[in-house]
């Protein structure tokens, strides 16, 4: 039997799969062969084909007809299903924590440890909501401002207010307290 392409499944949801086949890129003829045996699938309602990109996606009725018929009628592509079983790691949240922690630090340092973001955030908030009940805007932005205000203090959360304060308030890493 020879080597299959190896597939990587990129995008997973209960109704679409995105499949991309890196080494097959460009290869018209092989993407036309794959539109056609998965669309005789029972559980498959539509694919669509890239062979610019090397991708394949599959639009499904149901998962576990699509898995079952994977593990029984694919015989021309080398999938690894790993990617189903793990989510992917949020790229952008990671990001945004990780800039607001930068952000923290060099804010602690230029004031000796004296203010932190979450206060900066907690004041732009709090006055912003002033502003606004001044300005009569009562209905939306006052108290969504007030809302997001009281969070960061950790009014609304089932934690501590003590607990809030006490991981905020703490020396940075690596900074004398």
């Amino acid at each position: 039997m020879p080597n299959l392409p190896s597939a990587q499944i990129t995008h997973f949801t209960t109704r679409r799969l995105r499949i991309k086949v890196p080494e097959k890129r460009r290869d018209a003829a092989f993407f036309n062969f794959v539109r056609g045996r998965l669309a005789e699938w029972a559980g498959v309602d539509r694919v669509e084909t890239n062979p610019l990109t090397g991708s394949i996606l599959v639009y499904f009725s149901g998962v576990e007809r699509l898995l079952l018929e994977a593990i029984v009628k694919n015989d021309f592509l080398d999938i690894d299903f790993g990617a189903i079983a793990q989510p992917p790691e949020p790229v952008v949240t990671r990001a945004a924590v990780r800039s607001f922690a930068t952000s923290d630090r060099a804010l602690r340092g230029w004031t000796h440890n004296h203010i932190d973001m979450r206060s900066v955030v907690f004041l732009l908030l709090f006055v912003g909501g002033v502003y606004q009940l001044l300005r009569g805007r009562l209905s939306t932005p006052a108290p969504t401002l007030l809302w997001y205000a009281g969070s960061v203090l950790g009014l609304w959360s089932d934690r501590p207010v003590d607990a809030a304060a006490h991981a905020s308030s703490g020396p940075a890493t690596g900074q004398a307290g």
